[in-house]
């Protein structure tokens, strides 16, 4: 079989990772899985999700420059609870960054963390975890990420899945000429791409080369500024 928008014969994702499997349907829950491209591999890989919060959670950190890396269901760590009694949790998540830093990550939606005291137990787990396993955990909820935040993962996660190295090369041709402030509608109309452009440009500033504001929906009235020189 053969994949236009890649440009070569279609290769399956690799299997997700995960150390712990739910059945697929769940009235409770919307369960599912996605398809994304790590930096620490080649390969696309599939990643599940046990609810939408998993989900937006997921896209999320997909989206963060700094990450190379998510396992999906990492497996379960042990931990004592304050009654003293050996206890097992299975982290959502955990991700990788570029400094080699590991991130556990448990998602709950705020109104069982506040009913349940989960953020009383998730202390007990984090204060607990190895070194081994990970340098520090994370618990996100609901409140973690704006609509915005999600918005953006969102698109990108679509605009990542087709590849486009004409347009890629026009936009970074536009950046690397930038002297001063352009809307990502300038850059594309500059390379007379149009949507593939946008597509492409979007992609750049989540790529890190370039800059926006990224607590608002990216659009074309985005202004691009060339990232800081370290």
């Amino acid at each position: 079989m053969y994949d236009e928008d890649f440009g070569g014969p279609y290769v399956p994702p690799d299997r997700t990772r995960a150390t712990r499997m739910f059945p697929a349907r769940s009235r409770a829950s919307a369960r599912g899985f996605l398809v994304a491209k790590l930096r620490a591999q080649a390969a696309w890989r599939q990643l599940i999700f046990e609810s939408h919060l998993e989900r937006k959670c997921l896209l999320v950190l997909l989206s963060q420059h700094a990450v190379v890396d998510v396992w999906d269901q990492p497996p379960q760590i042990t931990y004592k609870s304050q009654e003293g009694k050996l206890k097992t949790h299975t982290f959502d998540f955990l991700a990788t960054l570029d400094d080699g830093k590991r991130i556990a990550i448990a998602v709950k939606p705020d109104g069982l963390v506040e009913r349940n005291g989960f953020d009383r137990e998730f202390a007990l787990i984090r204060a607990q975890i190895a070194k081994q396993f990970a340098d520090d955990a994370l618990l996100v909820t609901n409140s973690s990420f704006s609509a915005a935040e999600v918005r953006n993962a969102e698109l990108l996660h679509m605009f990542r899945q087709v590849e486009d190295a004409e347009a890629d090369a026009a936009v970074q041709q536009v950046l690397r000429g930038m002297n001063c402030e352009m809307s990502l509608g300038q850059v594309v109309a500059a390379t007379c791409l149009e949507g593939r452009a946008f597509r492409a440009g979007f992609k750049a500033i989540f790529n890190g080369a370039a800059m926006t504001n990224l607590s608002v929906p990216v659009t074309e009235a985005s202004m691009l500024s060339m990232p800081e020189v370290r």
